[in-house]
């Protein structure tokens, strides 16, 4: 009879490479989603900046006073700023002020209320695709 001279108490050469293999694929999985994330964040943080940027504009013409601000386009849709660098060059924010009536409609004439509209838009990061937020208030003579 032939005796077995192989040590059953350790790996085979196969078994440590197929830990080795599940170890890779593992790891791979985990490194390509670092970028995804990375990503993700910034869309994230875009859209918090476009945020602020509107409420930021809102507040401005609230501190103007009713009778200071005027009715119509107080910006186009515009770049807030010129240069490359700046992290405004990435957004644009368009602002409208109109006269509204007791429905909250748009009205021609003045009705002692007037809604104000900013909006910004900014690009997702994800689908490079235009995105916008938009915030409205209303402020009343009275």
């Amino acid at each position: 009879m032939l005796k077995n001279n192989f040590n059953s108490k350790g790996f085979s050469l196969i078994e440590i490479m197929i830990a080795f293999l599940i170890l890779v694929i593992a790891f791979i999985g985990l490194i390509q989603a670092f970028p995804f994330s990375q990503i993700m964040i910034k869309t994230a943080e875009n859209s918090s900046k476009a945020s602020y940027l509107a409420q930021d504009k809102i507040e401005q013409l609230l501190s103007l006073g009713y009778d200071n601000i005027p009715v119509g386009a107080i910006e186009t849709k515009q770049r807030l700023s010129a240069s490359s660098t700046d992290y405004l060059y990435f957004f644009q924010r368009q602002t409208i002020v109109d006269y509204i009536d007791s429905d909250l409609q748009v009205s021609a004439s003045s009705t002692d209320m007037k809604k104000i509209s900013t909006t910004v838009y900014y690009t997702n990061n994800v689908s490079k695709t235009e995105k916008s937020y938009n915030i409205s208030t209303i402020i009343s003579q009275r």
